[in-house]
């Protein structure tokens, strides 16, 4: 798994996007840091995995490599990441990275027209 960045594209403007590219370096999917809050030195993660490419373990090497970035490149003390509770995929990622369910937002966000909860999970780096 490799991720890259574009050029430009850096943590200090709020948000850092970060592409990861297969073996073959064939595009993969795309995981940022964004609501970058640098006085509580803090940022939120969302990830996005091409449909052909789910299922294979990108997903979870991307949050291990952004994770390893932020640890050795950046002075955040956590990272977090809200994930719809229907989301199980994205659940099971964000644990086995570490992350911790830490708040449950009731009705938060519209899936096939329902209301469902999202959960919060959150990576303390220190």
């Amino acid at each position: 798994m490799i991720l890259k960045a574009l050029q430009g594209n850096s943590l200090s403007s709020g948000e850092l996007k970060l592409y990861g590219f297969s073996e073959k370096d064939e595009p993969v999917g795309c995981i940022e840091l964004y609501n970058y809050d640098p006085i509580n030195r803090r940022a939120a993660v969302g990830i996005v995995i091409s449909n052909e490419y789910r299922h294979r373990g990108y997903g979870q090497a991307m949050v291990g490599a952004l994770t390893e970035f932020c640890q050795q490149n950046t002075s955040l003390h956590q990272l977090y990441a809200d994930i719809a509770a229907t989301n199980q995929p994205s659940i099971r990622i964000f644990s086995r990275a570490g992350y911790q369910h830490c708040a449950t937002l009731r009705d938060w966000v519209i899936r096939a027209n329902q209301f469902v909860n999202t959960y919060r999970y959150q990576l303390i780096l220190e």
